[in-house]
């Protein structure tokens, strides 16, 4: 973790948020959901950050926009932040936590397992109190912030993928988010000179993923955003926080 985002995760509970709320309290899994919500109705939006810890970018940008929602609180409508998701694969830089023996290791993996389950393994449970503050919230935008190995525009032959999933916008198919993912493609796409950066849409987020479990049972606007490894930490964390800050302005939140 960078020194800029280690200073804002070690005074989480020194500062003051105008909501909080731990998910698994008092387990080694609890990690905290901050909600600002502005005087004037409007759009609500909730963003992820940590869901796999071996994806820096993700969670660097989200405590990021956590601190610039803390210093600047939202105009219009409400925004969810929850920055560090999979808090001990965060700590442990790993992809996920480990399940009993004869598990399915992919129960370990917080954005393999929604809709989740009350009475599951962790995080089963993560889950499930994830897309219940989604649905509670009535939540018009669902972003979960990824990284993945290698550009989608430029995957090597080696890939053992068909594609990299890098520098893409994975939207689940409906016309909220399909209308907003034309909008950011063309914002952000317009601050990138390299072709093979530039970001692509696509359709459908893997199968019990956060945003297809959002964009199929709430129908709002539900992406995945991924940046490349191949770039630089600080070019990811920055296309991460561009992308959040563009939505926010797009709703008005800001």
């Amino acid at each position: 973790m960078t020194p800029e985002a280690r200073e804002i995760k070690n005074h989480l509970n020194h500062y003051e948020y105008p909501a909080r709320i731990n998910l698994l309290p008092e387990t080694p899994y609890q990690t905290p959901a901050f909600i600002f919500e502005a005087n004037v109705p409007g759009n609500a939006l909730l963003i992820l950050g940590g869901t796999h810890g071996d994806e820096p970018a993700g969670y660097e940008a989200a405590l990021r926009l956590l601190e610039n929602l803390r210093k600047d609180a939202p105009k219009k409508g409400k925004v969810i932040l929850i920055p560090l998701a999979n808090v001990l694969a965060v700590e442990n830089f790993n992809r996920r936590v480990t399940v009993p023996e004869g598990s399915d290791q992919e129960k370990g993996n917080l954005n393999r397992c929604y809709p989740g389950d009350p009475d599951g393994l962790p995080m089963e449970q993560l889950a499930y109190h994830i897309q219940q503050l989604a649905a509670e919230h009535h939540v018009d935008v669902f972003i979960d912030l990824h990284e993945a190995r290698y550009l989608h525009l430029n995957t090597p032959p080696e890939s053992e993928r068909e594609k990299g999933l890098g520098q893409t916008l994975i939207y689940y198919p409906n016309e909220k988010s399909s209308w907003l993912l034309l909008n950011l493609l063309d914002y952000i796409n317009d601050t990138i000179d390299d072709k093979d950066e530039k970001f692509s849409g696509l359709e459908r987020p893997i199968l019990n993923s956060a945003s297809w479990w959002v964009g199929k049972n709430l129908d709002v606007a539900a992406f995945t955003f991924e940046t490349s490894r191949s770039l630089a930490l600080p070019r990811r964390i920055d296309f991460h926080v561009k992308l959040v800050h563009f939505v926010f302005d797009f709703y008005g939140i800001w």
